[in-house]
This record gives structure tokens, sequence and C-alpha cells, in this order.
């Protein structure tokens, strides 16, 4: 599989859950984001009312043992896979806290919604400029991001940042639903494939958009379904582009069961084009401003603190140029067009 293009493969049964639990937007275990070091699991974040976070784990910490598997004697992979099992079932653990005090605990799996809109705030209450994060396009996003703009839009805002960056991607069909509430028509996407049924042209077609002055935030994490909505704001001059040039990564999967067994083919079918006919492929979207990352996306650091927006470059270089182009007015009262 590997031999037909970087991001065909085959889906192991585990593997196959976990796309499928990506796409949904749900999933059964501890409601925490790991990052897989060589001795440990890094705890990256902790979903809000997990059961990681009912068991008091923090942002961080390390997972060092996972039921009778130390971390340091097995592979990262192998002790990601133990912490998976059904709804409501135990799995014992050992966690290493910042200081390197270990405890051990039993921790209930459970469903847990994840996130995919994150850190919703004013970085500018003076100017009153909103700001989220998106992490992945799901199929709850378009729900997710909508509750933001209202959230922000009743608290005054004036001008809005979407940040990107280490976003990898995820369906098509969010990607397209949240730059269509940007954009009131025109093209946002096109898909061109082997077979004519994967060609298809997405347009903007909602009567009701958000035309507030807009800043989309990327980095070189920022991919896929990241960089078809970032390059339709990008090529229809919808907002400012701040960041490093996206990763990439042009092309569309789909995902096919295999019937004789609980396998999955991840497969390209297609190659998406941004809305002036840019291939996405080997290119990315190039910023407007370019701003070297400084950190990743609001992510807790190796003692569990917030990096704050003061100290993010990209971040504040598009907040200075939405406040300095004169778009934001204290009398102006554009914030929501039919």
């Amino acid at each position: 599989m590997s031999t037909l293009d970087p991001y065909t493969r085959l889906l192991s049964p585990s593997q196959l859950d976990e796309m499928f639990s990506n796409i949904e937007g749900n999933f059964v275990g501890l409601g925490v984001e790991l990052k897989t070091e060589p001795q440990y699991l890094q705890i990256l974040s902790v979903i809000p009312d997990g059961p990681a976070e009912k068991a008091g784990i923090k942002p961080g910490e390390r997972i060092v043992r996972v039921e009778d598997a130390k971390t340091s004697e097995v592979s990262s992979e192998f002790a990601a896979d133990l912490l998976r099992g059904p709804d409501r079932s135990y799995v014992s653990i050992t966690v290493e806290s910042v200081n390197g005090e270990p405890r051990e605990m039993k921790v209930q799996r459970q469903r847990v919604e994840v996130p995919c809109v994150e850190n919703v705030h004013f970085v500018d209450v003076e100017n009153r400029v909103g700001y989220f994060r998106l992490t992945n396009f799901q199929k709850t996003t378009t729900r997710d991001v909508e509750r933001a703009l209202w959230k922000l839009h009743r608290e005054g805002m004036r001008s809005l940042i979407i940040d990107v960056r280490g976003n990898p991607g995820g369906l098509l069909s969010a990607a397209v639903e949240v730059a269509d509430r940007f954009l009131h028509d025109g093209r946002i996407v096109t898909t061109r494939g082997r077979n004519s049924r994967e060609n298809a042209d997405y347009n903007a077609h909602r009567t009701n958009t958000w035309n507030l002055p807009l800043a989309v935030l990327i980095d070189r994490d920022s991919a896929s379904a990241s960089e078809i909505f970032a390059g339709a704001i990008a090529d229809r001059d919808r907002g400012l582009i701040v960041g490093e040039t996206s990763f990439g990564k042009g092309s569309v999967q789909g995902i096919f069961r295999m019937q004789a067994a609980k396998f999955g083919l991840c497969l390209t079918t297609a190659k998406f084009y941004s809305p002036s006919g840019k291939a996405i492929s080997q290119n990315g979207v190039s910023p407007d401003l370019a701003v070297n990352s400084t950190y990743i996306a609001a992510r807790p650091n190796s003692l569990g603190q917030i990096t704050r927006d003061i100290e993010d470059a990209a971040l504040q270089r598009a907040v200075g140029e939405l406040a300095e182009s004169k778009r934001i007015s204290r009398d102006q009262n554009i914030t929501y067009s039919k």
C-alpha cells in the first residue's frame, strides 16, 4: 500500500476505530491527548469533564506504566494501545507528576466528546478581537464553530482570528462548511481524481455569512482540510493569512472497510485545488505575513503551563494588523450580514 503514495495505507482494527473516532469527534478512553516519547507517554492536554480530569490527571504529567507494562520497557505505541478498552472498564496506570512523583490509580474508560474548538476568548479586549483555535475538522466542527462565533458576537466581537496551526485536517466537507460561513459566493475548493466521480467543485452558497475582518493563523503542521479552509480565505482575499507556509497535503483519502475482516483501506482518491486553481499538494498555502511560530498553539509546556497570548508572535502580528488596518471602529456595527 505504501508504494502508491504517502497517505494510502492499510488500517488495522484499532487504527480503523481510531480513524472513525476522529471523524465522529468522540471515542472511548481516558480523555487525554498524548505524545509518545521513548520512555513514557507525555500528556499534552486533558479533555474537560473526561475520566482523566475527574481522576486529577493534569497536562504536563507522564504515564509511565499501563497495566503490567512499564513504558520504559515496551514501545510507546504498545503502551498507548493498552489504554484502549471497552466502555466503563477500568485501566490501571502509574502517573508521574511534573515533579517526578509517581502515583498509582485506576481510571474508568468512558465515551468522551472531543472538542475541536478551543480557547474561545478576546485576545484584544479593547478592540474586541475574538480568537479561537480549530484542532481538527470533524462531524461536530461546524456546530462548534457556530457556537464560538455566536458567543463572541454576543460579547461584542468586531474582528476575528481563527488559529489552525497544528491542525492535521479531517473531513473535506467540514472545511467547506466552515469556509462557507465567511464566503458569500464563489469557489471554495476543487477536487480532481482519476475517476470522474471524484471530480467536484465546492462553492459558497449560504445567504448568511460573517463578514467581519478576519485573520487565519497557519504553520507548517497545518495540513489537508486546514489548507482547504486557509486556501479559500487566501485566494478569495477574504482575510489575512499569518504564520508559516502550510504542510502541503493536497490529497483526499477515502476509507473503505473490508468485509472479510475488520480491516480498512485508506486510499487516495483525488487531489484538491484552491479557488485560483493552485495545487495544494507539495506547495501548501503561503502566508500574507510570514511569522515563525513561537509555540504550539497554546499547548501546555513541560511544566503544565499555558503559553500566554503576549508570547505568541504570530498571534500578536495578526492582532496588530487587524487594528492598524482601521477595520476596527468603536462605532462599527458589522459582525453578521444577511
